[in-house]
């Protein structure tokens, strides 16, 4: 078994939460507590959504799941953790590479990346 981990910004403050396997636990690496809490909340409630399912497009179903329950719940809560937080999950940044992207956008008054 093996973590899962993927990076996180809100309002410039990059972090990441990391997904543990064998413990079905996550750690969320925040510098902002009230984002760091909210996304430690979305994670640890169940979440009701619709899903594609069925002969066409149009099919959806309705399903809940448990989003620390196995990795690939958890991939599909972060799919939501957005809408739901104000947390964007930046699936192509690998963890801890925005670190200086994020001091030198910060340093120059930027705001809204």
């Amino acid at each position: 078994m093996s973590n899962y981990a993927v990076t996180l910004n809100y309002k410039c403050n990059y972090g990441y939460v990391e997904y543990n396997e064998a413990t079905k636990t996550a750690s969320v690496k925040l510098a902002v507590a009230e984002a760091k809490a909210a996304v430690e909340k979305f994670l640890a409630a169940p979440l009701t959504l619709d899903v594609p399912q069925g002969e066409t497009i149009r099919d959806f179903v309705t399903k809940t799941l448990e989003p620390l329950a196995d990795v690939e719940s958890f991939k599909v809560a972060l799919t939501r953790l957005w809408g739901n937080t104000g947390v964007r999950v930046e699936w192509s940044i690998p963890v801890g590479m925005a670190d200086d992207i994020a001091k030198e956008v910060l340093a120059e008054g930027h705001t809204d990346c």
